[in-house]
């Protein structure tokens, strides 16, 4: 009686592991490769604002150590103020769209209560 009982379970979890091979056919979904690219997308953007606020730190700095004269520093600082506020941007526009409409951000922690 062990030894069927033990042999169910092995089929069951064999068929288990193996199910995806079989039902799926290899390709990712469609929603699913979008997902990845939008999470990409804005891994890079994020990146880009960190490398610009570093920038302006470095701006900063520069002013503050006699590196740069007050023009070239309002010229500089302009200019990647200008590129951070379109990079902020972008990143809200595709959290945005990623966001399911209809649906309010803390509908799932209400939830759970």
């Amino acid at each position: 009686m062990a030894v069927v009982i033990a042999l169910g379970i092995a089929a069951t979890v064999v068929a288990f592991v193996l199910a995806p091979f079989f039902l799926l056919d290899g390709r990712p979904s469609q929603v699913a490769a979008e997902d990845a690219d939008t999470f990409e997308t804005l891994g890079e953007l994020v990146a880009e604002k960190e490398t610009l606020y570093a920038a302006i730190q470095e701006l900063d700095f520069d002013l503050k150590s006699g590196k740069l004269s007050a023009e070239d520093y309002d010229a500089l600082r302009q200019r990647y103020e200008i590129q951070a506020a379109a990079v902020l941007k972008r990143i809200d526009e595709m959290q945005q769209a990623s966001r399911q409409p209809g649906k309010p951000l803390g509908a799932r922690r209400e939830k759970r209560k």
